[in-house]
């Protein structure tokens, strides 16, 4: 049985690493308390909204973009507070969700 290379079988590892490849290509990193927030949000976005691989993979692309504005909302406020820091903390995260983009952001809201 030969499988379709590319089926996602983690939806939440695959929105990690369009975290990271936006991140990066923005020049910035991220904060271990950010990153566990990210992880956390994956999680239980993934669990509330009931996304199984099926629906992921026909999705993907859409929870790519998705990702990447939440980056680059992120990236917007952390600026605003100190444009010399290249780190993203965990409050943006919470800012990025709770006061932009939430409802909306498949599959995180």
């Amino acid at each position: 049985m030969n499988e379709d290379q590319s089926t996602i079988h983690h939806p939440a590892g695959f929105l990690w690493g369009a975290v990271v490849r936006a991140a990066a290509r923005n020049q910035f990193k991220i904060s271990m308390l950010c990153e566990n927030a990210l992880k956390e949000r994956f999680r239980s976005g993934l669990k509330v909204n009931e996304v199984g691989l099926v629906e992921f993979n026909r999705r993907r692309t859409e929870a790519q973009s998705n990702v990447e504005r939440l980056v680059s909302v992120m990236i917007s406020a952390q600026l605003e507070q100190d444009p010399t820091v290249d780190v993203l903390d965990e409050w943006t995260v919470s800012y990025a969700l709770n006061e932009k983009l939430c409802p909306g952001l498949w599959p995180l809201c």
